[in-house]
């Protein structure tokens, strides 16, 4: 059905290296759509659009909420508040007090085994791991090639030891923990929804709010002790001591985050070296009671008491566009999926999971959602190489143009770049073959100016290093 592709380099070809496009998996997003004053509840389709609502734009969220039109010659979405250094090699840490299920987050979304016990402090050293990012696209083009070797895209995550009030004064083990959370680059912010009393909790009862208000200060006084020592500005960089003061203000202001503000590009250009811990993107994460986590399967509230608190207070907390969102995860149901032997005994798992709940909604594992939304939290996303030798995903910001996202190949090809060659996944699996795509007219030839899309299948031209 399809050429092997190639890249060529100069004028003499080499095995194939292509960059596909697809929609996520079926995902549950639970966020906030501030424009509506309600939350929302969105399916990622397997459609090309891949929707994924509930991120807090107003716009169906991050780009999985649009579809890219392959390469293009302008930017299509408003970056200005992503405050993530510029790399391609970016980390989520898992965030919240201690002994609320972090570390057991950790191994499931990493298939690795760290300790998970029940009591305070059992992380003290950060574990750090990858989580493949799961994606049809990339299945589709394993099976259409198959490669001898393939390589998908990953998310790197690590596991920091829970945080305690006064943690920014040093208690517990504050100071390490938090100078661990500066080395991330993204927050999945973890707080308990659950009542076990054989599982205790730091500070007595459940009450996830309190526990996000608890670390929201915490990460706040350290932001506000960095900044009264960080080496300031000259005099004669105005705009710079203007950000410092807005930064000054809004960390002592007792209800906004870093992160919350609209940031221009040139604000964030000083902003994103102070590496501060409420400027990084956060997920939400609230770890619920198997029947609760059921029951937030359409998304609406009537919930359970916990996850409507959180909810709410991710609502007032945050402003529209702010990209803030809630997902319901449920560690209990997680672990039982991960210890089935069998797709079958998957399947029988949720079923039970439903009925117990008394609903007819349907229950999935939360893990591929947690993925994407750490991942696009921190504006990344994927193109493919294809052929015969090896099926890759290469991971990369968004709104990258095309030399710059040829050069994550290869350091050389960004100066040597010619032309990207560019077609969609969703034009190759509709039309069936390159030769079709391109008859369509379907198979476009872009220069340096071209923005490179989530997933656009691209043939790049590489000529001499300059």
């Amino acid at each position: 059905m399809l050429l092997s592709p190639a890249i060529t380099v100069g004028t003499a070809k080499a095995g194939c290296r292509r960059l596909f496009l697809h929609s996520q998996p079926p995902l549950r997003v639970y966020g906030i759509a501030r424009d509506h004053g309600t939350r929302a509840a969105a399916t990622a389709a397997t459609s090309p659009a891949g929707r994924v609502a509930g991120f807090g734009s107003g716009e169906g969220g991050s780009s999985g909420g649009r579809r890219s039109s392959g390469a293009s010659l302008k930017a299509t979405t408003d970056e200005s508040r992503l405050l993530v250094r510029p790399s391609n090699n970016l980390k989520m840490g898992i965030v919240g007090l201690p002994n609320i299920g972090k570390s057991t987050l950790f191994n499931l979304l990493t298939n690795s085994s760290v300790p998970a016990e029940n009591y305070p402090f059992c992380t003290i050293n950060p574990s750090e791991s990858r989580c493949l990012v799961p994606d049809e696209r990339f299945d589709v083009l394993v099976d259409i090639y198959k490669p001898k070797r393939t390589i998908p895209a990953s998310l790197t995550v690590l596991d920091i030891a829970g945080l305690v009030k006064g943690a920014s004064n040093g208690e517990g083990l504050g100071n390490e923990f938090l100078s661990n959370i500066r080395a991330t680059d993204g927050i999945f912010h973890l707080v308990r929804g659950f009542a076990d009393p054989d599982v205790t909790h730091v500070e007595g009862e459940v009450d996830p709010v309190r526990d996000l208000e608890i670390i929201n200060l915490e990460l706040r006084l350290k932001d506000f002790d960095f900044l009264r020592s960080a080496k300031k500005p000259s005099s004669s960089m105005t705009a710079a001591n203007q950000v410092f003061a807005m930064l000054q203000t809004l960390l002592a202001s007792a209800d906004r985050d870093v992160r919350s503000e609209a940031w221009t590009r040139a604000q964030a250009d000083v902003v994103v070296p102070l590496q501060l811990l409420t400027a990084k993107p956060v997920v939400h994460v609230v770890n619920l009671d198997v029947a609760d986590v059921a029951l937030v399967g359409g998304g609406g509230r009537g919930s359970g008491p916990h996850w409507d608190a959180v909810c709410a207070w991710v609502e007032r907390s945050y402003p529209a566009g702010s990209g803030a969102s809630v997902i319901a995860y449920s560690g209990e149901l997680e672990m039982r999926l991960a210890a089935a032997e069998s797709h079958e005994e998957r399947e029988e798992i949720l079923l039970e999971a439903a009925i117990d709940a008394g609903t007819d909604r349907e229950v999935t594992s939360a893990i591929p959602q947690l993925i994407w939304a750490g991942y696009k939290a921190m504006g990344l996303m994927h193109y493919f190489t294809c052929g015969e030798q090896e099926v890759r995903a290469w991971t990369v910001r968004r709104e990258l143009k095309a030399p710059q996202a040829a050069a994550v190949i290869h350091s050389d090809f960004e100066n040597a770049f010619v032309a990207a060659e560019v077609m969609r996944f969703e034009d190759l699996r509709t039309l069936g073959s390159e030769e079709k795509v391109r008859a369509a007219g379907k198979y476009i030839t872009r220069g340096r100016d071209a923005f490179i899309g989530d997933g656009d299948i691209v043939h790049f031209k590489v000529g001499k290093r300059k």
